[in-house]
Protein backbone atom coordinates (compact mmCIF):
# COMPACT_ATOMS: atom_id res chain seq x y z
CA UNK A 1 0.00 0.00 0.00
CA UNK A 2 2.69 2.34 1.11
CA UNK A 3 4.60 1.58 -2.43
CA UNK A 4 1.57 2.70 -4.43
CA UNK A 5 1.18 5.96 -2.32
CA UNK A 6 4.86 6.84 -3.23
CA UNK A 7 4.74 5.48 -6.71
CA UNK A 8 1.92 7.62 -7.42
CA UNK A 9 3.18 10.67 -5.61
CA UNK A 10 6.42 10.12 -7.87
CA UNK A 11 4.14 9.74 -10.98
CA UNK A 12 2.03 13.31 -10.16
CA UNK A 13 5.12 14.61 -9.30
CA UNK A 14 6.65 14.29 -12.83
CA UNK A 15 3.79 15.42 -14.78
CA UNK A 16 3.97 18.06 -12.45
CA UNK A 17 7.40 18.85 -13.19
CA UNK A 18 7.34 18.26 -16.73
CA UNK A 19 4.09 20.13 -16.92
CA UNK A 20 6.07 23.29 -15.10
CA UNK A 21 8.74 22.73 -18.07
CA UNK A 22 6.43 23.13 -20.84
CA UNK A 23 5.11 26.34 -19.69
CA UNK A 24 8.74 27.55 -19.05
CA UNK A 25 9.93 26.70 -22.46
CA UNK A 26 6.72 28.05 -24.03
CA UNK A 27 7.25 31.18 -22.52
CA UNK A 28 10.70 31.58 -23.60
CA UNK A 29 10.51 30.83 -27.12
CA UNK A 30 7.64 33.86 -27.22
CA UNK A 31 10.27 36.28 -25.20
CA UNK A 32 12.00 38.61 -28.02
CA UNK A 33 16.05 38.41 -27.54
CA UNK A 34 18.10 40.71 -29.22
CA UNK A 35 22.16 40.86 -29.05
CA UNK A 36 23.76 43.93 -28.54
CA UNK A 37 27.58 44.45 -29.76
CA UNK A 38 29.29 47.54 -29.04
CA UNK A 39 32.32 49.11 -31.28
CA UNK A 40 35.42 47.54 -29.52
CA UNK A 41 37.48 50.51 -29.89
CA UNK A 42 34.85 52.78 -28.65
CA UNK A 43 33.08 50.90 -26.00
CA UNK A 44 35.21 52.39 -23.06
CA UNK A 45 32.66 53.95 -21.27
CA UNK A 46 29.64 52.47 -23.77
CA UNK A 47 27.49 50.19 -22.46
CA UNK A 48 23.31 49.42 -23.70
CA UNK A 49 20.81 48.50 -21.45
CA UNK A 50 18.15 46.46 -23.32
CA UNK A 51 13.92 46.52 -21.58
CA UNK A 52 11.27 44.81 -23.41
CA UNK A 53 8.09 45.23 -22.38
CA UNK A 54 4.69 44.55 -24.60
CA UNK A 55 4.65 46.54 -27.68
CA UNK A 56 7.90 47.88 -27.01
CA UNK A 57 11.57 48.04 -26.63
CA UNK A 58 13.31 50.81 -25.10
CA UNK A 59 17.48 50.50 -25.66
CA UNK A 60 19.43 52.65 -22.74
CA UNK A 61 22.54 54.30 -24.70
CA UNK A 62 25.17 54.98 -21.22
CA UNK A 63 28.08 56.95 -23.01
CA UNK A 64 30.39 58.42 -20.54
CA UNK A 65 32.89 59.19 -23.11
CA UNK A 66 29.78 60.83 -25.86
CA UNK A 67 30.28 58.52 -28.57
CA UNK A 68 29.73 54.90 -29.92
CA UNK A 69 28.51 52.73 -32.49
CA UNK A 70 26.69 49.37 -31.77
CA UNK A 71 25.07 46.39 -33.78
CA UNK A 72 21.97 45.40 -32.44
CA UNK A 73 20.62 41.71 -33.89
CA UNK A 74 17.36 40.74 -33.40
CA UNK A 75 17.82 36.71 -32.47
CA UNK A 76 14.13 35.58 -32.03
CA UNK A 77 10.66 36.97 -32.23
CA UNK A 78 9.67 40.20 -34.17
CA UNK A 79 10.33 44.02 -33.62
CA UNK A 80 7.46 45.72 -31.61
CA UNK A 81 5.46 48.50 -32.73
CA UNK A 82 7.67 50.91 -30.63
CA UNK A 83 11.18 51.19 -30.20
CA UNK A 84 13.13 53.67 -29.03
CA UNK A 85 16.89 54.83 -27.20
CA UNK A 86 17.06 56.56 -24.23
CA UNK A 87 20.46 58.70 -24.40
CA UNK A 88 21.85 59.41 -22.01
CA UNK A 89 23.94 62.49 -23.12
CA UNK A 90 24.07 66.22 -22.34
CA UNK A 91 22.74 66.68 -25.45
CA UNK A 92 22.42 64.73 -29.54
CA UNK A 93 25.05 66.05 -32.10
CA UNK A 94 24.51 63.06 -33.80
CA UNK A 95 22.10 59.61 -33.81
CA UNK A 96 22.25 57.10 -36.43
CA UNK A 97 20.28 54.39 -37.48
CA UNK A 98 21.17 51.72 -40.45
CA UNK A 99 18.88 49.13 -41.26
CA UNK A 100 20.62 47.96 -44.53
CA UNK A 101 18.61 49.81 -46.72
CA UNK A 102 18.56 53.10 -45.57
CA UNK A 103 20.45 55.41 -43.28
CA UNK A 104 18.31 58.38 -40.56
CA UNK A 105 20.15 60.56 -38.60
CA UNK A 106 19.04 62.90 -36.19
CA UNK A 107 20.18 65.79 -33.94
CA UNK A 108 19.13 68.75 -31.63
CA UNK A 109 20.61 72.26 -32.27
CA UNK A 110 22.96 72.88 -29.40
CA UNK A 111 21.58 76.32 -29.17
CA UNK A 112 17.98 77.91 -28.43
CA UNK A 113 15.56 76.64 -30.07
CA UNK A 114 16.98 73.53 -29.96
CA UNK A 115 15.45 72.34 -33.17
CA UNK A 116 15.48 68.85 -34.26
CA UNK A 117 16.97 67.91 -37.40
CA UNK A 118 16.17 65.07 -39.50
CA UNK A 119 17.99 63.41 -42.72
CA UNK A 120 17.73 60.34 -45.10
CA UNK A 121 20.34 58.48 -46.84
CA UNK A 122 20.32 55.37 -48.48
CA UNK A 123 22.76 52.89 -47.78
CA UNK A 124 26.06 53.41 -50.06
CA UNK A 125 25.08 57.22 -51.45
CA UNK A 126 26.90 60.34 -49.47
CA UNK A 127 23.93 62.86 -50.23
CA UNK A 128 22.01 62.97 -47.55
CA UNK A 129 18.15 64.60 -47.97
CA UNK A 130 16.33 66.78 -45.17
CA UNK A 131 13.22 65.48 -43.61
CA UNK A 132 10.13 67.28 -42.35
CA UNK A 133 8.28 66.20 -39.37
CA UNK A 134 5.34 64.62 -41.65
CA UNK A 135 7.34 62.61 -43.33
CA UNK A 136 7.14 58.46 -42.29
CA UNK A 137 10.82 58.42 -42.17
CA UNK A 138 10.89 61.12 -39.25
CA UNK A 139 12.52 60.17 -35.74
CA UNK A 140 10.66 61.67 -33.15
CA UNK A 141 13.94 63.17 -30.25
CA UNK A 142 12.78 64.61 -26.90
CA UNK A 143 14.08 65.76 -23.59
CA UNK A 144 13.17 63.43 -20.93
CA UNK A 145 14.28 65.09 -17.43
CA UNK A 146 14.64 62.99 -14.39
CA UNK A 147 12.61 64.57 -11.55
CA UNK A 148 11.50 67.67 -11.00
CA UNK A 149 14.42 69.89 -12.16
CA UNK A 150 13.47 70.61 -15.86
CA UNK A 151 17.17 69.83 -17.73
CA UNK A 152 18.06 72.26 -21.16
CA UNK A 153 20.49 71.54 -23.08
CA UNK A 154 23.77 70.56 -21.86
CA UNK A 155 21.52 68.24 -19.91
CA UNK A 156 22.21 67.36 -16.70
CA UNK A 157 19.49 65.14 -15.09
CA UNK A 158 17.67 63.18 -18.31
CA UNK A 159 18.05 61.57 -21.09
CA UNK A 160 17.12 62.37 -25.08
CA UNK A 161 14.55 59.78 -26.12
CA UNK A 162 14.30 58.93 -29.85
CA UNK A 163 11.72 56.88 -31.11
CA UNK A 164 12.22 55.41 -34.56
CA UNK A 165 9.69 55.15 -36.76
CA UNK A 166 7.60 51.86 -38.14
CA UNK A 167 8.90 52.22 -41.99
CA UNK A 168 12.52 51.04 -40.45
CA UNK A 169 11.60 48.03 -39.51
CA UNK A 170 8.43 47.08 -42.84
CA UNK A 171 11.51 45.42 -44.21
CA UNK A 172 11.66 43.08 -41.31
CA UNK A 173 15.66 43.79 -40.80
CA UNK A 174 17.92 41.05 -38.65
CA UNK A 175 20.49 43.81 -37.77
CA UNK A 176 20.53 47.35 -37.14
CA UNK A 177 23.77 49.80 -37.12
CA UNK A 178 23.34 52.34 -34.32
CA UNK A 179 25.81 55.62 -33.79
CA UNK A 180 26.03 58.45 -31.60
CA UNK A 181 27.69 61.27 -30.86
CA UNK A 182 27.52 63.65 -27.87
CA UNK A 183 28.47 67.65 -27.96
CA UNK A 184 30.10 67.80 -24.97
CA UNK A 185 32.90 65.37 -25.46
Amino acid sequence: MESRFLFGVMILYVFIMYGCRKVVVLQAQNFPLVDISLDSLRENGNRIIFSPSSGEFIFEVHSSNGFGKAIISLIRGPWPAKVCFHLYLHGLESFSINNGLFVLNTSILSYPPYSVLCEINTVGQDSREPLVETSPYWMSVDKVSIGNVISEVPLQNGYVEVVIPKIVFESEPEILYIEWVDFLR
